[in-house]
């Protein structure tokens, strides 16, 4: 049995990464034949195929699934030595960042990021993804840099770290006719209509909840995501229920009040996530630290 050296491994992680022999071998400037035969190679080393043609993709094996990460992080170590700095110098890099968030995430997080981005860090730019099933894959191949939001089902070789803990409350047109005061019981939330946000990837769902206390609501809207939710609300006699962080931003720029409420929701820890291949990155480090600075409450 031979060993596997840094050439051998580049192949196996951008088979991997593309899902293709001939995009691996494209990115690596070397021809197909030439990737397939090292591919065998690996192959014949762990008595695995590695990779199984399903349609027009690669697909990887469980034991290729296990490699990955391990092979991520060496080859990750392998480039933090070749571009070794002492230091990241955030005011006049010129580096690029590609960051997966939650819609909430856009709204309370992104104006406090580009604030720091101009006073600190002029030069240095930001990609912004939404979070959806793929992202963790993509994070393991080095799409993306960081997560940043509720990821509760991340599998074994990513970093996370707390950032604020996020809790419900319920927003109302300033205007609404029946809810005058400055509390909503459970009674006139449940007899109210109510605008619904089916957010997806990275949202705790209060439907569950709601579901478990047999609590049933009279939905007149539902909603892809948070980004409109502020402007239905004021212009309806609906109420909303939503994090409350998102609240504050809505409330500073719309005809709306907060109430706390009624029913009891789980909190959740708003989070950022990354994967152990950028772990040790001079660059990664400092952007986790500025986003630790800025956003830890």
């Amino acid at each position: 049995m031979f060993d596997l050296d840094f050439k051998l491994l580049s192949i196996f992680f951008y088979v991997y990464k593309y899902k293709s022999v001939s995009l691996a071998a494209e990115h690596l400037e070397m021809s197909q034949p030439t990737v397939s035969n090292i591919l065998n190679k690996i192959r014949q080393h762990y008595n695995d195929p590695l990779f199984l043609r399903i349609g027009n993709e690669m697909a990887p094996t469980e034991l290729s699934k296990q490699l990955y990460p391990l092979v991520s992080e060496v080859l990750s170590k392998v480039e933090v030595i070749n571009h070794f700095s002492v230091d990241f110098d955030q005011s006049h890099s010129q580096q690029r960042f590609t960051l997966a968030m939650t819609d909430v995430s856009h709204l309370v997080l992104l104006p406090k990021i580009s604030q720091y981005l101009k006073d600190h860090a002029p030069h240095v730019r930001l990609n912004v993804r939404p979070i959806t099933s793929e992202t963790s894959y993509q994070m393991a191949n080095g799409e993306i840099d960081l997560a940043l939001g509720f990821l509760p089902n991340l599998e074994n070789g990513f970093y996370q770290q707390k950032l604020f803990e996020q809790y419900y409350v319920v927003i109302a047109s300033k205007d609404h006719p029946r809810l005058t005061g400055d509390t909503i019981s459970t009674d006139e939330y449940i007899r109210e209509t109510h605008i619904d946000i089916d957010a997806g990837m990275g949202h705790y769902h209060i439907e569950n909840e709601l579901m478990s206390l047999e609590i049933k609501r009279d939905i007149l809207m539902r909603l892809p995501s948070y980004l409109g939710v502020g402007l239905v609300v004021q212009e309806t006699e609906a109420i909303a229920t939503v994090p409350y962080y998102l609240s504050e931003v809505l409330l500073s720029r719309g005809n709306l009040k907060i109430f706390k409420a009624p029913i009891v929701f789980p909190s959740y820890s708003v989070k950022q996530y990354w994967h152990m291949s950028c772990h040790h990155k001079t660059s990664h480090q400092w952007l986790r630290n500025m986003f630790h600075e800025i956003l830890v409450k």
